[in-house]
């Protein structure tokens, strides 16, 4: 006597594969590309780390201020500043790209809910984007010590989201490089007023380091 399964059990059983399926799969390929975004932030951020300490050791000081990278910038002439700083110190695939044919950072953002997160004002900002596809825009302000940066992780390509592949910080004097607020549920919130992309993007790099370099909803 041979047995075995009828048609009608094979049926159920892939019908039932199917809506499993149907529900991990999804989830599956949101947490990898959670954890690709995750990877790309931290690689940026160790990146721009070293640089800055570079520079500081290369020019023997301890204040950012007092290198030529952290002089007022001359975007221009690229002898100084933003510009410099990034020609020097990084390996770019495209240099001052804020803007034109070959930009590397998107026309406009969104939250991870879906809300107009805005853009980067281009006409203060110098963007050079690195070998690994992560386009970082600095501007210098030397009156405050303060130097602002947008990270876009893999420039123009989607899915160009604070907190996913963007993402707002700034360092100080002592080439320390942090988010421009500590509260992470400011994260997407635009509980700021700064008129651009960091409105919604404040919060959400001290969110992600908070979650041991893990981007979660």
């Amino acid at each position: 006597m041979k047995k075995a399964f009828t048609l009608s059990e094979v049926l159920i059983t892939l019908s039932i594969i199917g809506v499993i399926a149907a529900l991990t799969i999804p989830t599956v390929v949101k947490n990898y590309r959670y954890k690709m975004y995750a990877t790309q932030i931290q690689k940026t951020y160790s990146q721009i780390q070293t640089a800055i300490k570079t520079v500081m050791e290369d020019e023997m000081t301890n204040n950012f201020y007092e290198t030529t990278a952290g002089a007022r910038d001359d975007n221009t002439n690229c002898t100084k500043g933003s510009c410099y700083f990034l020609n020097k110190y990084f390996k770019l695939a495209r240099q001052n790209c804020s803007t034109g044919t070959k930009k590397c950072i998107a026309n406009s953002y969104i939250s991870t809910s879906g809300a107009n997160a805005g853009f980067l004002a281009k006409n203060t900002w110098y963007c050079g984007q690195t070998v690994n596809g992560a386009a970082i825009c600095i501007v210098n302000n030397p009156k405050s010590n303060i130097t602002s940066l947008f990270i876009d992780t893999n420039g123009t390509e989607a899915p160009n989201t604070t907190g996913l592949d963007a993402f707002a910080m700034n360092f100080t004097s002592d080439g320390q490089l942090k988010d421009w607020s500590t509260d992470p549920d400011k994260c997407n919130t635009k509980s700021s007023s700064y008129g651009h992309i960091a409105d919604y993007a404040t919060g959400c790099l001290t969110k992600v380091i908070n979650n041991g370099w893990v981007i979660k909803d």
